[in-house]
């Protein structure tokens, strides 16, 4: 080092934002200890640290803009090739002394050279001896596929009702294996063919058909038109309108007004017409290439699509109404209007009469082989043409979905109803359950009163296997299979459907065992979701169980934050003897004023209970005057409602004398939404960290879960520090929707490797590998939807991913998988198109399966959402105005600009699609980015952010917002308060 040299400098030290590019941490100013710390705490990827006899120096690997006042040590910029910690001109650097580092002091430079300083190395520092090692999972081993079906349902009604029904003629069992071998020759050839795009040579012969077809078409559209103006032209008219024609049903017609020749040219043309149909349906078959169950699938029959063939527990139906086909709409007006209702109606007719005269005899094993069902509520496809024929068997159906049925007068469905009722009634008094159960079902369509039928008669297994079959209600299912004793899926259908509450309901009061041991496995799966909470009420209701649910309690209030406090208040109704041992505890929430926080997650928890107790009139009262204070502050939380029902909850009658309603403050942060922002709000990034973060979701109580890759996961507070660590590797986090319970995935090759993180007893539990395609980024805590190929399923993660639901025959590859917390959307790749599924949540009923929109712009890009909203993007340029960024969606475009855009880098710009909001990323620079905050409704850009990197990314939970990079930088954002907390991860 060399000497002062005495020269006067103008500017001695620096001031705002300068381009800092080390900092100096003089010996005269802080300790050995303290400089280590701080280097530690500055310290970024590729710095170097010296140690000199005067100090340390810290240089960063590229300059920084930082604020100088703001900075422990003495910040440096550079001079030339000299770091300088003034600013000088050129004059007075000339009359200084070549040197690595000059440091004023006054009217005094030091002069520094590296070659005299000592190289750090502040790795060594670090004590790394408390994070565990683990051995890495050996992933060689081929994985097994997973098993979709490990829990057969059995569908065949034979061995659902026994050997009560007769057994099934030869002749018919030849038939169907006729029809299955040839259904296998026909599928087989054509499987290859199916994933990929028909050439020309495959469509020749469909085209040929379609052009050979038309000819026809048109002949027979003429001879159908001349023939029907000479009939209308010869027949007499009604007397009757044509609407109130149309309006009766079909009925047999007298013999004396048939026309024969009429009958036979009609047939004739009929047959004609039908075989022509199918032609060219086979031909647009063969064009499209696919002959899967569910891309031939209408869009209106998509319960049917996302229906497996042969799941382990059947899926629910889809929840929209099914009506009758279009053809076959079409199919009943053509009939309806012209005289083919005659020639069927009067066929039967014949029938009906045949069916009635078996009833009114006795001779019942006949007439319930020739009776026709009726409509129930299981929906109507339209109405039956054919006539019916007798059965082979007393066989019910498993199809639970609507069906076509005859259409018949007011009078004969309800004498046929009557008739069937008075079957049933019958065959009930001599026992023939099956045969009961049979006119139940299947005649007068009355299946959960056949449940009940076989309930009755203790005929449990038999109900529940009917019911999964029929698709019944789920709490119906639950309880079925509990009576029968069939725990493994009871507890699968339960757990799939979140059906425990109602299915506990309804066996409480008959079978009180059963429904105890239901409700104890209900509190277990609550407990794997992290409602620990939730799972003491649930399962307090059991004495034998109250020391389990104390221990639940204890563990709540070990975790601390929200959790602890709600512990306190569930405490203090069911274990109120036991609350003066936090008298303690209580007073020190009253009295800490950093405390507001769970100050008001008390008060929300005390007011979310009805009954006003002793116990929680004390907590109440040892609390209320500091959460009005806290109402007076800039952190208010409640209402004057909510304060008004403490101060009476309380019961202190002196403090409700001397303050009354009107005297309460006001939240003034009500009403403070981020849509509700005037002027866009400017957000800045925070400072560097020194922990690279892969992944980051907010907890409960100003807490983050971060993921680090293969340093593990770590729970930090709002102020950086450090809650705890988990030791295992995480890449992508999938968050519970208690925000107790998580999962942390680390890319292996081809497969992930799984972790269950317990952010209540704050261990991991390593759940094995999968192969995956897409994967949903929320869960409930124990189901969670997977996609691999073709086939996307709703796995059990505390059961070894065991399937709870699960489509198997999708019509192509799974893209993307977009979610939240009531909506999943599915992309798939198909041979033609692209195709979006889109299912609600927690039911997982498909609401709908449309194709991507055709792109209106050649250079443009769609983004979807969770919810199965599709958005069409492109930028538009001016030549005197920023580019603007263009959104095309249900037949409107809006532009939002773009200022500051530059399009030289290979993906300048990020969009993220939610229900209310548009979130813009662009590159504004080398390195810099901007965020916009576009609220859809309104269309209004409602907040700016600046980021010093282009490659951040954004998680959304609820209503918050995680915006991180790989630089240990963390920005959150509330939209419901828009309060924003910066996190620099050390």
């Amino acid at each position: 080092m060399s000497g002062p040299d005495a020269v006067t400098i103008r500017r001695p030290a620096l001031s705002g934002y300068q381009p800092i590019e080390a900092l100096w941490f003089p010996v005269e100013r802080f300790s050995e200890q303290e400089r280590a710390r701080l280097i530690l705490t500055h310290w970024q990827t590729d710095a170097r640290a010296e140690r000199f006899a005067d100090g340390d120096l810290l240089r960063f690997p590229k300059a920084r803009a930082m604020l100088c006042e703001g900075l422990a040590g003495w910040p440096l910029i550079r001079q030339g090739r000299t770091l300088c910690s003034a600013r000088l001109s050129p004059e007075e650097m000339q009359r200084l002394a070549h040197a690595d580092v000059w440091l004023v002091r006054g009217t005094q430079v030091n002069s520094l050279h590296l070659r005299d300083a000592t190289t750090l190395a502040p790795g060594q520092w670090i004590d790394v001896s408390q994070y565990a090692l683990l051995d890495t999972y050996d992933c060689q081993d081929v994985l097994p596929e997973p098993q979709a079906d490990p829990l057969a349902v059995h569908t065949d009604i034979r061995e659902i009702l026994g050997d009560s029904l007769a057994p099934v003629s030869p002749e018919r069992e030849a038939v169907m294996q006729a029809l299955l071998e040839r259904q296998r020759q026909v599928a087989t050839p054509s499987a290859p063919t199916a994933r990929h795009t028909p050439g020309p040579a495959n469509n020749r012969q469909s085209t040929d058909a379609l052009k050979n077809a038309l000819p026809g078409f048109i002949g027979l559209a003429v001879g159908i038109g001349l023939y029907w103006f000479l009939s209308l032209k010869g027949s007499h008219l009604p007397t009757a309108t044509p609407a109130a024609e149309r309006a009766k049903p079909p009925r047999p017609v007298d013999p004396s007004t048939f026309d024969l020749g009429s009958v036979l040219i009609w047939t004739v043309i009929g047959a004609a017409l039908f075989t022509l149909i199918l032609m060219a349906v086979r031909a647009w078959m063969r064009r499209n290439g696919t002959h899967s169950a569910a891309s031939n699938t209408p869009p209106s029959a998509t319960a049917n699509a996302a229906r497996p063939s042969k799941p382990p527990v059947p899926p629910r139906a889809s929840g929209q109404p099914l009506g009758p086909a279009r053809w076959r709409r079409w199919l009943t007006r053509l009939t309806q209007n012209s005289r083919l209702s005659a020639l069927y109606g009067k066929r039967q007719a014949a029938y009906m009469q045949r069916m009635l005269e078996m009833f009114e005899n006795g001779d019942l094993e006949e007439a319930l082989r020739h009776a026709i069902p009726l409509g129930g509520g299981q929906g109507n496809a339209g109405q039956a043409f054919g006539t019916p024929s007798r059965r082979q068997d007393l066989a019910l159906t498993q199809h639970s979905g609507p069906r076509t049925s005859m259409l018949f007068e007011v009078d004969l469905e309800t004498h046929l109803r009557q008739v069937y009722r008075q079957s049933f009634e019958r065959l009930d008094r001599e026992g023939r359950i099956e045969e009961a159960v049979f006119v139940l079902a299947e005649l007068l369509r009355a299946r959960q009163e056949a449940l009940d039928y076989l309930e009755e008669h203790q005929r449990y297994q038999q109900a529940a296997d009917l019911a999964l079959a029929w698709d019944m209600p789920t709490s119906t299912i639950v309880r079925m299979l509990c009576l029968a004793g069939d725990w493994q899926r009871a507890l699968q259908v339960a757990r799939r459907d979140n059906a425990f509450a109602d299915a506990v309901i309804l066996l409480e009061k008959k079978w009180p065992e059963a429904a105890a041991r239901l409700r104890l496995e209900w509190a277990l799966a609550l407990t794997e979701k992290g409602l620990w909470l939730q799972a003491v009420d649930v399962i307090w209701s059991l004495p034998a169980e109250h020391e389990r649910a104390t221990q639940w309690l204890l563990a709540a209030e070990a975790a601390g934050g929200s959790l602890a406090i709600g512990a306190l208040v569930k405490r203090a109704i069911l274990l109120p003897d036991t609350l003066s041992t936090y008298e303690t505890w209580v007073e020190k929430l009253r009295d800490d004023p950093e405390r507001v926080m769970e100050r008001a997650t008390l008060a929300q928890a005390l007011l979310t209970h009805k009954a006003h107790s002793p116990a929680l009139a004390w907590l109440a009262a040892a609390t209320v005057r500091t959460m009005i204070c806290d109402q007076a502050g800039p952190h208010a939380h409640l209402t004057q409602n909510q304060l008004q029902a403490l101060v009476k909850m309380s019961k202190d009658k002196l403090l409700q004398a001397d303050l009354p309603g009107s005297a309460l403050p006001k939240n003034r942060l009500l009403n403070q939404g981020l849509e509700r922002a005037s002027t866009p709000l400017l957000f800045t990034a925070p400072e560097r960290g020194n922990r690279t973060l892969c992944d980051a979701v907010p907890l409960t109580d100003g807490r983050y879960l971060l993921a680090l890759g293969e340093a593990g996961a770590s729970v930090v507070e709002a102020s950086g520090k450090t809650a705890f660590h988990f030791p295992v590797p995480a890449q992508t986090l999938v968050l519970g929707h208690s925000r107790q319970v998580a999962l942390a995935l680390a890319r292996r090759g081809d497969v992930w490797r799984i972790c269950k993180l317990d952010l209540v007893n704050r261990s991991a539990s390593d759940l094995g590998v999968l192969m995956l395609d897409a994967f949903a980024k929320h869960f409930d805590g124990t189901t969670w939807t997977v996609g691999r190929g073709s086939q996307l399923r709703v796995v059990d993660v505390d059961r070894r991913f065991e399937t709870l639901w699960h489509v198997g025959d999708l019509p192509g590859q799974i893209g993307f998988l977009r979610d939240d917390e009531r909506n999943e959307s599915v992309l798939l790749d198909t041979p033609h198109n692209f195709q979006l599924w889109h299912y609600r949540l927690p039911d997982r009923r498909l609401l709908s399966r449309e194709s991507m929109p055709v792109r209106r712009q050649e250079h443009s890009w769609q983004v979807y959402n969770a919810a199965g909203r599709t958005t069409e993007f492109w930028i538009k340029h001016a030549a005197d105005s920023d580019p603007v960024l263009m959104a095309y969606e249900s037949g409107t475009s809006k532009g939002y600009p773009l200022p500051g855009l530059i399009q030289a880098f290979t993906d300048p710009l990020h969009i993220y699609s939610f229900e209310q909001w548009l979130v813009v990323c662009y590159a504004t620079g080398d390195d810099d980015a901007r965020w916009h905050f576009i609220h859809r409704h309104s269309d209004r850009l409602c907040a700016v952010l600046h980021w010093p990197l282009h490659e951040a990314q954004l998680r959304c939970v609820g209503n918050e917002w995680v915006i991180f990079d790989h630089q240990g930088r963390l920005l959150h954002i509330d939209t419901t308060s828009s309060m924003t907390r910066t996190l620099s991860v050390q």
